[in-house]
């Protein structure tokens, strides 16, 4: 009878173990509140751009910057709670002076100046809301008799391999942020055109479509607010050098997320091919790439400075200050597989040796259990 209730006693306190990643959160309550008014204001905003092009003859190119609204209301609440009056002021002034000179370049000041800030705080959010559970995922990926749906949505997106161990993560503490990474920002530039070239494909080949009808290229910065929020989260990764440590060559996790893209090459050639004669069909045709094409690298260097400068250091220290909660290395020990054998089993008479399969996965939460 005791023996019943030793083992209903232990089996409780196995039912208490929870996975630590579960604790991590760094996301302030003004992340998440600033996180819940964009998604309010995307739904209005969509709500409004239908409402435009079905009962107000709007067409779909002229009805597009409403859909920008939530990066532009993020980004002034950004300037209000930094006191940034001297920026606001010059913003404003710089909106009316352009609208007096041409109406529709006011869209211009709005989007680059405003609307980036935006996109800037939402990449900051998302960094923060997506990165331990990014990195627990793939933690456990190769490990899962059953892998999630978001497991499988990690594996494809990162291109980890399934024939390493994925538990051995590391990432680096000690960075010194004294230079914007051109180089980051170069391949966040040719992930956003090759999404955007996917959109000029859908332009060309709609009838509706026309250059002089619609005046685009300026209301496709909308397009590019959204690509830039898209691509540019992902190189967190790449400034903390997260990695998957191995025997030989690490495994680099934003390598692997750019090596996703790389695959997309032949689709992206066969779409090259098609703007190019497209293009070379007509004035308006190549105009408007190359419009959009400085749309996207301006937008691009004008976040990235935003975000560089003003979010990615507060961003790195609270990931690397929460980096031994989520993977405590003094606990995690390396297996090898050529020489059969875990850190703790060094060869001394009298060291500890342990099973593999319990070197992992250590449950700190119930140490006195």
């Amino acid at each position: 009878m005791k023996s019943g209730k030793m083992k209903t006693k232990l089996q409780g306190a196995g039912n208490l173990r929870l996975p630590i990643h579960s604790e991590i959160n760094l996301l302030s309550q003004r992340d998440v509140r600033t996180g819940i008014l964009f998604i309010v204001l995307f739904v209005a905003s969509v709500i409004v751009y239908w409402y435009l092009i079905t009962y107000q003859d709007a067409s779909v190119y002229r009805a597009l910057p409403v859909t920008a609204v939530p990066f532009f209301v993020v980004g002034a609440i950004y300037y209000v709670i930094r006191r940034r009056f001297y920026a606001m002021i010059f913003i404003i002034v710089a909106a009316i002076v352009s609208y007096l000179i041409m109406p529709d370049s006011v869209l211009y000041i709005i989007y680059l100046l405003v609307c980036a800030e935006g996109v800037a705080q939402m990449v900051d959010i998302i960094q923060r809301f997506s990165f331990y559970k990014i990195m627990a995922s793939i933690e456990r990926v190769n490990i899962k008799e059953n892998p999630s749906l978001l497991d499988r949505l990690v594996v494809f997106i990162f291109n980890i391999p399934v024939d390493i161990d994925t538990r051995n993560l590391t990432i680096d503490k000690n960075i010194i942020m004294d230079k914007l990474p051109w180089k980051d920002m170069v391949f966040s530039m040719l992930l956003a055109l090759m999404f955007c070239m996917f959109l000029w494909i859908y332009l060309f080949l709609n009838p509706s479509f026309s250059i002089t009808d619609t005046g685009v290229p300026i209301y496709t910065f909308t397009i590019v607010l959204y690509l830039a929020m898209i691509v540019m989260p992902c190189s967190i990764f790449s400034t903390l050098n997260a990695r998957i440590s191995t025997d030989y060559r690490d495994f680099k996790i934003y390598s692997g997320f750019l090596e996703t893209f790389k695959k997309m090459f032949l689709p992206v050639f066969a779409a090259m091919i098609f703007l190019i004669s497209a293009v070379s069909s007509g004035p308006d045709n190549l105009y408007y790439v190359a419009m959009s094409l400085g749309m996207i690298i301006v937008m691009i260097i004008f976040t990235s400075v935003m975000y560089y400068t003003s979010n990615e250091v507060e961003v790195v220290n609270d990931i690397v200050d929460k980096w031994d909660t989520f993977h405590p290395t003094s606990i995690y020990s390396q297996y090898s597989e050529n020489g059969k054998r875990t850190s703790l089993d060094d060869g001394v008479p009298g060291t500890p040796r342990r099973n593999p399969s319990d070197c992992f996965i250590p449950d700190i939460r119930n140490r006195g259990l």
